[in-house]
């Protein structure tokens, strides 16, 4: 007898599930064996670039609530957002940590297109690993950041890019300040978890280890993920 369509989607809803638990576990003791060397290089070369952009990113949504945009503030802001999580957060795993070709397909495929909400679960499990709690994060009005950012700059954003919806100007002032919270609260202890001295330096490239036995510097050679 054939199986019936409840039947098979009750089937495919529990392979979902497996693979769902599986690719969390995987990722989860990857992250566990993660070589500090491998994201401090990444972080050293790249950094300088990627705070650049992001700043670009805030700046230009500034500039743009000034001249009463307030729909392009919006999807220039969130993008300095979505560039914090993906190149200071995601990309470290893939390309400065060589993870393995599985985990690394799992991470680029589901993880830095977001395209659900499932998906970008995965992203407090990475930063809880280095002691930051992503979901405890709140902002000036006391709601919480990545709340937020799901169910508010998330869905706003997208209405104007797909839709050109008119949106208020608390929309990108509150995306600005949740890039703000994220470089403060999430890239700030992130990079002093791997031995990193920015910002007391200024720049990314360089560690200064005057506080350690022997002091001295270590100089990366700065380049640019976004080529």
């Amino acid at each position: 007898m054939s199986d019936t369509y409840e039947d098979i989607m009750y089937d495919m809803a529990m392979e979902e599930e497996y693979r769902e638990k599986y690719e969390a576990e995987l990722i989860d003791k990857a992250i566990a064996e993660l070589p500090i060397d491998n994201i401090r290089f990444y972080l050293g070369t790249y950094g300088d670039a990627i705070e650049a952009r992001v700043k670009k990113c805030l700046d230009q949504a500034n500039q743009l609530i000034k001249d009463k945009n307030f729909g392009s503030a919006l999807v220039i802001s969130v993008t300095g957002i979505e560039i914090i999580f993906r190149f200071f957060i995601l990309r470290p795993l893939v390309e400065g940590a060589f993870l393995s070709d599985e985990l690394a397909g799992i991470l680029i495929q589901r993880i830095l297109p977001g395209q659900t909400a499932r998906d970008r679960e995965l992203l407090p499990m990475i930063t809880k690993h280095w002691n930051i709690p992503l979901t405890d994060l709140k902002l000036s009005n006391d709601k919480k950041l990545w709340h937020t950012l799901r169910s508010e700059m998330l869905p706003k954003r997208n209405a104007v890019v797909h839709k050109a919806d008119d949106v208020e100007e608390k929309y990108p002032l509150c995306a600005i300040e949740c890039a703000s919270v994220l470089l403060k609260e999430v890239v700030v202890p992130m990079a002093k978890n791997f031995g990193l001295t920015w910002p007391e330096t200024g720049v990314w490239h360089k560690i200064d280890h005057r506080t350690e036995t022997g002091g001295g510097t270590t100089i990366y050679t700065p380049s640019s993920p976004f080529k």
